[in-house]
């Protein structure tokens, strides 16, 4: 009889303190599909407001010698095999709000999957592209 009473008496003080944390903590929730900084006033400071309010003249540095140009001879970077690039994780969406979309959640699922993919196939990509083998990336 002790027994189940301690299960009763357990089961219910986690359902309470379940509750009264879920109760407490809904206050600090932040809505991730709604951008509340866009309908908000800029924080500033004192300091901040001080130095945006003071006008300063430009000046433009002359230096004693002429410029020199260093062009760009190539425009490509030498690396090693990307073998765990992933091509989605620098797509952004740029609507113009901070707020999660479908984009957000799609990569959710795909994000992981890839990387499991790329650790999988992480022998088969080292024979096709061994490590020392040098590659050329161009920016983009």
């Amino acid at each position: 009889m002790s027994s189940a009473w301690s299960i009763r008496s357990t089961a219910t003080a986690v359902i309470v303190g379940g509750l009264a944390l879920a109760a407490g903590g809904c206050q600090h929730l932040v809505n991730p599909y709604a951008d509340e900084l866009a309908a908000g006033s800029s924080v500033t400071t004192s300091s901040v407001d001080a130095a945006r309010a003071t006008s300063v003249e430009r000046r433009v540095a002359h230096r004693p010698y002429a410029p020199i140009e260093a062009p760009v001879h190539v425009g490509v970077v030498t690396h090693g095999p990307l073998y765990f690039s992933d091509p989605v994780e620098s797509v952004a969406c740029d609507d113009g709000r901070y707020a999660w979309t479908i984009r957000d959640h799609a990569y959710g699922l795909y994000g992981p999957s890839r990387f499991l993919m790329n650790i999988v196939c992480f022998p088969i990509k080292a024979a096709v592209r061994p490590p020392w083998q040098v590659t050329t990336s161009d920016g983009s």
